[in-house]
């Protein structure tokens, strides 16, 4: 999907119904246009407005890398595909996902010779800051399994504050917002459905950290502005990026 940034979803909005603008766009990072093993953490601030990142638990580093799941002899082969279960299982191909590094080797030039992802439980966290307000979000998860799903949770931020906290055991056919297709495991794959602020019964939010729990990678983040941001310019107001405050 096209991806819009903040400025070219206002300019949607002076030729569309604030309604219509607002249920089309939205935003997403795959992270293909990266490289294996590439340091993430400014690379999508121009095009997305969001900075991203890390907090490795046990190191004195903290990265948030590029992973190749297309690849085949990788550091962890439960993140290579074909995915042996879950709703996006088994010939998916999700191409570059982001993980949390476990070692620091080579990264002198911005890329890690060795990506892999920290494996400790619980590993750390990866934060997702936006300069806007977002109204919902959606991603995939690779190899989520066993106990990782317990201790695995989504945090959404609003100004600082904390507005809702959600256990991915909520995302298992049985829970609030489970589906029956879901299914973690060794090797899986699975696409969350965007959660909109409207089920979460939040505003909105403008961070997103994901605790990890252990061992696994975020790819296909989706998020969706909020109808405000995207009528702004047809009231006169250009700055349409909302600046965080921290």
């Amino acid at each position: 999907m096209k991806t819009r940034t903040a400025l070219s979803g206002a300019l949607v909005a002076l030729a569309l119904p604030a309604a219509t603008a607002a249920a089309d766009v939205v935003q997403t990072i795959d992270f293909n246009d990266l490289v294996h093993g590439q340091i993430v953490n400014t690379q999508y601030q121009a095009s997305h407005g969001v900075t991203i990142t890390a907090n490795n638990y046990s190191r004195d580093f903290d990265l948030a890398v590029a992973f190749d799941t297309t690849l085949m002899g990788t550091r962890d082969d439960d993140l290579e595909d074909p995915w042996a279960n879950g709703n996006l299982a088994p010939n998916t191909n999700l191409g570059k996902a982001l993980i949390l590094q476990e070692n620091n080797v080579g990264i002198g030039d911005g890329v890690a010779d060795r990506p892999d992802d920290e494996g400790r439980r619980p590993a750390g966290s990866i934060t997702f800051a936006w300069d806007q307000v977002l109204t919902g979000i959606g991603f995939d998860i690779i190899d989520l399994e066993g106990t990782d799903v317990e201790m695995t949770v989504l945090e959404l931020y609003l100004d600082g504050a904390l507005v809702r906290s959600i256990d991915f055991s909520s995302f298992l056919p049985w829970g609030a917002f489970g589906d029956d297709s879901i299914e973690f495991g060794n090797n899986s794959a699975n696409r969350i459905g965007i959660l909109t602020a409207e089920r979460l019964a939040i505003e909105g939010f403008d961070k997103a950290r994901f605790k990890l729990g252990g061992s696994m990678a975020i790819d296909t983040i989706r998020v969706t502005p909020t109808p405000g941001t995207l009528t702004l310019a047809g009231l006169g107001g250009l700055c349409l990026a909302r600046r965080r405050r921290r």
